[in-house]
């Protein structure tokens, strides 16, 4: 696995190198294009002088009054030229010497940039001009060695590549610097995971994770709340189940001592034995530690599964059970605490109703889900006093039980509520159980 600080390491140096590149292509065509500017500017005054130079003799023909130019032009190879043309008629300079330019015709007005190989290889500059003189078109195009221009830019071009290359290597050791300090809180929360798996702490600290993982992080820790809350339950309902066994153990635990019994001593002996260690085997039946299983839930199909197992385990009753629920997309909650919560309502609606059962799910601002059955319920007195409210974390309602002890543990876990009354539709008891429609999965 690419480790995450090395990628945009890697993606930053390959950005600022190219950044730097492009930044030296940019100057040295910037700087290029001001010095052929410059040159360009200077052959222009120069091709105004050589036009005024020129001069019409008795036959017509053209000619050039050397005392009017630069004394450049009459240097072989200096670097400065000219060639001049007008009809038939072509004049170059002497620093030419025998070498002809390329020159194309050009009407009056016109001008034109060219780029030539000149005397002794050297790169010209070249700027024609078409003028109407004399009663005539004339062509004059002035040349320059751009060579010398060019060598006094490379010194700079060399400075500015030395300074360019020391403030990369400076950006990449700062960015490494930064991204290292930019990781720290990645790596406390490394440290945060070995302490988390060595047990030392519970949960993780959320002041320190950036906002890009605090989302990550709150979902760790809800998930550690979650498994938190599904180890506690087995005791719970381990509890439960011993103050619900409690009247009937201690009832076993007189018999010994019943005169009946105290003559069978081979009856009395092992009844002594075993009801004195019920408590112990009891709790060690309850105290696996489970195997969480934390999931997105498609509720209509787990609970239609759900409703045919309890239809064949109360098939003597021949239970005609009512499922009603909107159609929605999967429901995003956990799987197991859905499923026990659905359950040990259900399982309590089928123990006691006479032929019917109704499961009603609505979804709106909440998650309401109602399990209501045609039994005999409970009287209105145990409805006050047994309130979901009031009642105690290990506490049943009347004959039903450790269920709604267990569904008011989940319930409560997911910030929702228990609510009891009479079913209107089918006259038994009716739970209704609200659980905030948004959850943390």
């Amino acid at each position: 696995m690419k480790s995450l600080q090395q990628r945009l390491g890697v993606a930053l140096l390959i950005s600022l190198t190219a950044t730097f590149t492009a930044l030296w292509w940019l100057t040295d065509g910037t700087l290029q294009d001001i010095a052929e500017k410059h040159v360009a500017s200077r052959l222009a005054q120069e091709a105004e002088n050589v036009l005024a130079a020129t001069r019409i003799d008795k036959t017509k023909k053209i000619g050039l009054d050397k005392e009017q130019i630069n004394p450049a032009y009459q240097q072989p190879f200096s670097g400065q030229y000219y060639q001049l043309y007008s009809d038939n008629e072509v004049m170059r300079s002497r620093s030419l010497w025998d070498m002809d330019l390329s020159i194309p015709n050009l009407a009056a007005g016109e001008k034109r940039r060219l780029y030539l190989s000149g005397p002794q290889q050297q790169s010209l500059l070249v700027m024609a001009y078409g003028y109407d003189r004399h009663d005539r078109t004339i062509v004059v195009a002035v040349a320059e060695d751009l060579s010398p221009t060019l060598a006094f830019i490379d010194p700079f071009q060399l400075r500015f590549l030395i300074i360019a290359v020391t403030l990369l290597l400076l950006l990449i050791v700062m960015q490494t610097l930064i991204i290292g300090t930019v990781f720290q809180p990645l790596n406390s929360m490394r440290r945060q995971l070995s302490a988390l798996k060595q047990g030392t702490i519970t949960r993780l600290d959320t002041t320190e994770a950036p906002k890009e993982v605090s989302a990550l992080v709150d979902e760790i820790n809800w998930l550690l709340q979650a498994l938190e809350q599904r180890v506690q339950r087995p005791q719970n309902a381990l509890d439960d189940l011993a103050q619900a066994l409690k009247p009937s153990l201690e009832e076993l635990s007189q018999l010994p001592d019943e005169e009946p019994l105290q003559t069978e001593p081979e009856i009395s002996q092992p009844l002594a034995e075993e009801t004195a260690g019920s408590g112990c085997s009891l709790g060690s039946s309850f105290l696996e530690d489970p195997e969480p299983s934390l999931m997105k839930l498609d509720i209509e199909q787990e609970i239609l599964t759900l409703i045919n197992a309890l239809q064949s385990m109360y098939r003597d009753k021949n239970l005609d059970i009512i499922f009603i629920m909107p159609r929605t997309d999967v429901l995003l909650i956990d799987s197991e605490d859905m499923l026990e919560l659905s359950s040990s309502l259900l399982k309590n609606a089928c123990k006691w109703a006479q032929s019917r059962v109704k499961l009603s799910l609505e979804i709106d601002e909440a998650i309401y889900l109602r399990i209501e059955d045609d039994g005999p319920g409970i009287s209105d007195t145990d409805m006050l006093e047994h309130t979901p409210a009031n009642m105690l974390p290990h506490q049943g309602l009347g004959d039903y039980g450790i269920g709604l002890s267990t569904a008011q543990s989940i319930a409560k876990h997911h910030g929702g509520e228990l609510k009891f009354h009479r079913s209107r539709d089918l006259g038994g008891f009716c739970v209704e159980v609200v659980l905030p429609l948004t959850e943390p999965l």
